[in-house]
């Protein structure tokens, strides 16, 4: 098993239901995990020659609900419910036109939340091929979420000072972590999105945001479906 250490961030390359289990306690959990269904990455048009590895099978989140964590975000985790206890949903609606929904193929994507008294909307536009980071941002992943959607998720977690990503693909969410001068641990099966990954992180600690938000205490939220 491979480990990298960048700044605060800490990354394995490998399996993550053999590197969850020597962890120990993390604040939050923040995952995009393959959702078995075997999605299509050939809709970007050639842009990534391969699938998402472990898509092909029904996805079990037995190994995450198993993390001690206080707060976890999960997302996808509608197509994999059955595996998951009693929680809350976010919602990220990402429309931008009628055309870009068609490219994206869904409009809305579903998060589940271990807090079941979290239900809340975010809208971000979401550009179909390049990403939301910015026109002229390629993804390296196919299912790569914009860091400012994870950014979010991140201050969801309030007061969580370490975030972990069993899934962590092309490293948005620790990237997003670095942004906001949070912890960071990271697992990926996948040689070649590690090495990405890796790529991002260091680039993010290269150049850092004068301004970074710290951890704080989490505060009572009243329950709304509004949009951020």
């Amino acid at each position: 098993m491979r480990t990298e250490t960048i700044g605060d961030a800490t990354l394995y390359l490998g399996d993550c239901r053999e590197v969850l289990p020597t962890l120990g306690k993390v604040n939050a959990v923040i995952t995009d995990p393959p959702y078995g269904i075997a999605y299509d990455p050939s809709q970007y048009n050639g842009s990534f020659s391969k699938g998402i590895f472990g898509d092909d099978v029904v996805f079990d989140a037995g190994p995450i609900v198993a993390v001690d964590a206080a707060f976890k975000i999960v997302w996808g985790g509608n197509n994999f419910a059955g595996s998951l206890p009693k929680g809350g949903w976010y919602c990220w609606d990402k429309r931008c036109s009628e055309a870009a929904d068609r490219i994206l193929g869904s409009p809305f994507e579903l998060a589940w939340v271990s807090d079941p008294k979290k239900f809340r909307m975010i809208r971000m536009l979401h550009a179909g091929k390049l990403n939301a980071d910015g026109y002229g941002t390629r993804r390296e992943h196919p299912t790569q979420k914009p860091i400012a959607l994870m950014e979010w998720c991140i201050h969801q977690a309030a007061g969580a000072d370490t975030i972990l990503d069993p899934f962590m693909g092309s490293g948005t969410t620790g990237v997003a972590c670095v942004k906001l001068g949070r912890k960071f641990i990271g697992v990926e099966i996948d040689p070649g999105y590690f090495d990405i990954a890796c790529r991002r992180i260091k680039k993010a600690y290269a150049q850092p945001d004068l301004f970074v938000s710290r951890p704080s205490e989490p505060k009572p939220e009243q329950l709304s479906m509004d949009a951020l």
